[in-house]
């Protein structure tokens, strides 16, 4: 082979493990989100729990409260303030 066909697969080469570990540290990075976001939904489930206990009536509530901020209020919008 010649000098310039063996740099070019060493560099190859080089930009193919760059990519593996850029792949590896994306990956890490969607299961650190994921957890998180488990996390948040444990947290807000029992949240939603407690409330019930404490508040007669609340799940009623929380649905007809939920259902106003689904029609009226962007998420998008929300995260711009």
């Amino acid at each position: 082979m010649l000098k310039k066909e063996l740099e070019l697969e060493e560099r190859l080469g080089l930009l193919e493990r760059e990519v593996k570990l850029l792949g590896d540290e994306a990956e890490k990075g969607k299961l650190d989100i994921e957890e998180g976001v488990d996390s948040l939904k444990i947290e807000i489930e029992s949240l939603k729990m407690t409330l019930a206990e404490l508040i007669p009536g609340f799940k009623d509530k929380f649905k007809r409260v939920k259902n106003v901020v689904l029609k009226e209020f962007d998420p998008e919008w929300m995260d711009r303030e």
